[in-house]
């Protein structure tokens, strides 16, 4: 449903561009080819491992975006964008541990699998551009996510859904060639002894024609610290090529 509705505003962001010419509309989506690392643990009894106990991959993770900027004074810029992370695995573990209140022992062959959305609605201000362009403001994220393990007669299942206030930070320049610029960003934020946060660096080009290409590098970090039961180090880092839009 979620990316329904990314299309449909997609859709209609040429007609609203038009209807408001001091307005800059701009979006997006792209294939992110992305590598989960780290591990997962419930109540702290023992850590399961992405890669080398449930051999989790590299998989492809959709990401649309649509973003608003304007003329308005003290009314912040916006953007959305949904992010939606899923993938299966087997593998087999290597010592004993306990998820959900389930207990798996060691060398038992598992199927596991996580589910992951983001969608992040961002208020920002541009208090600078020129050559340069500097965003700044916070990101609200609502995360949902479920993860579960089935192997040796038994299936355990763990799952979070938080609202996350992040800081957040960006930069961008144009490049001394036509249409070019490059920029990076960073939406963090670190409290007790979780950390959520991704970053982006990016080079791109921007036609006359509103299509343009991108391509850049992603790292999304997710660190839980006994949230609903879930103790987790777990990152995803990879590249990524997007086509764009902007009005």
């Amino acid at each position: 449903m979620k990316k329904i509705i990314f299309a449909a505003l997609l859709t209609g962001a040429a007609s609203t561009a038009t209807a408001a010419p001091l307005i800059d509309l701009y979006g997006g989506v792209y294939t992110w080819n992305a590598k989960p690392g780290g591990s997962i643990a419930s109540h702290g009894e023992g850590k399961v491992d992405f890669k080398d106990d449930l051999n989790f991959g590299s998989d492809n993770t959709m990401v649309m975006y649509l973003g608003l900027e304007h003329f308005v004074p003290l009314v912040p810029n916006v953007r959305l964008r949904h992010m939606g992370m899923k993938d299966s695995a087997n593998g087999t573990l290597s010592q004993t541990v306990t998820i959900d209140d389930k207990q798996f022992t060691g060398s038992t062959s598992v199927h596991s699998k996580y589910d992951i959305d983001m969608t992040d609605l961002t208020l920002y201000y541009t208090p600078w551009k020129t050559l340069v362009k500097i965003d700044a403001g916070l990101t609200v994220r609502q995360l949902d996510a479920k993860f579960s393990v089935a192997g040796g007669g038994q299936e355990a299942n763990l799952s979070a859904k938080e609202t996350i206030p992040l800081l957040h930070l960006g930069v961008s320049g144009k490049l001394p060639f036509t249409g070019f610029y490059a920029g990076a960003e960073v939406n963090h934020i670190s409290y007790s002894s979780n950390r959520f946060g991704d970053y982006h660096a990016k080079i791109g080009w921007r036609s006359k024609y509103l299509l343009g290409v991108e391509a850049g590098y992603s790292q999304v970090s997710l660190k839980l610290d006994d949230v609903s039961d879930i103790d987790s180090s777990l990152d995803w880092k990879g590249p990524y090529v997007a086509l764009s839009l902007s009005f």
